[in-house]
């Protein structure tokens, strides 16, 4: 299962368990956070180091959405606004939020290529909702599919153009739910037919070049009825049904962090689940985590 995985780090170095993790069992890649990041040139020897070990087809990820989700704490990262405020500005310019969203992921893609990534984990493609709890909030461009769609595209064209994969997230949207999937498993109420034509930020993404979506740990009630009931990231009827069949989306399927309480204390259980419902990459995120499956 190794070779599935998206590892943390623990730290601003390779530990010797790490070291030798990376070079018997190569995961698929690393992800890095607030605990990984020193200075430029820190995070610059850390990957490179861990290519050193796994071997250059070894991806690194991060989450750089902007606003209050910034790991690297220096410009041009930690001055970003959040999407939200490009919401708002689409509302009286449409051309200018577009182009804003555009040249401000170019600049993050090629700074992020720079350090040494592949991947980042962004755009939000989830829609506001005032009822929905906070996680998301102003992480989301707007509330109607459209503005999702619109200023999603730029920054997924920004952050290819430097070079730098796009991961879409939290498939099928996470606005409506009510609980922080990090501490709780949280659950949408609302239609199938609701929560499909609010997907379609996604679908319309697909079409325009998205290769990479992250799952949601969210319970959608209007599919008790089925013969599960999972979280998304979980659920045949998400990842195989719409996404892949309904929706045609040809790319690769990321987990959420299998750390988080959205998929049960049962990490080995939640792994062989997400694989067989049809997550491609799995995201373990917390250090105790990727010992867990590395050691065990």
């Amino acid at each position: 299962m190794h070779e599935k995985l998206v590892i943390g780090l623990k730290g601003t170095v390779l530990t010797p368990d790490e070291r030798k993790w990376l070079r018997e069992k190569p995961p698929k890649g690393v992800i890095l956070f607030a605990r990984n990041i020193e200075t430029p040139e820190q995070v610059k020897t850390l990957l490179a180091d861990a290519r050193d070990v796994a071997g250059n087809q070894l991806w690194a990820a991060i989450d750089e959405e902007g606003g209050r989700v910034n790991r690297l704490p220096w410009p041009p990262f930690n001055t970003r606004v959040q999407a939200a405020d490009y919401g708002k500005l689409y509302v009286s310019d449409v051309k200018g939020a577009v182009t804003q969203v555009y040249d401000d992921s170019l600049e993050i893609g090629n700074a992020l290529k720079a350090l040494g990534f592949t991947h980042n984990c962004a755009p939000v493609l989830d829609l506001f909702h005032p009822e929905g709890h906070g996680i998301i909030g102003e992480r989301a461009y707007g509330d109607h599919v459209a503005v999702v769609t619109e200023l999603g595209a730029a920054c997924m064209r920004g952050l290819h153009d430097a070079g730098i994969g796009a991961i879409g997230k939290h498939f099928p949207g996470h606005g409506r739910a009510n609980a922080d999937s990090h501490v709780a498993v949280p659950e949408v109420d609302a239609s199938l037919d609701v929560v499909l034509a609010e997907a379609e930020s996604f679908k319309h993404m697909f079409a325009q070049g998205l290769k990479h979506i992250m799952t949601a740990h969210v319970i959608y009630l209007a599919t008790e009825k089925m013969p599960e009931k999972h979280v998304a990231t979980l659920s045949d009827y998400w990842l195989k049904d719409v996404l892949r069949q309904q929706f045609k989306f040809s790319g690769d399927v990321w987990s959420d962090d299998l750390c988080m309480k959205g998929v049960g204390d049962d990490m080995h259980s939640a792994a062989t689940e997400a694989l067989k419902a049809g997550c491609d990459w799995l995201l373990v995120c917390e250090s105790e985590g990727v010992e867990y499956f590395y050691k065990y």
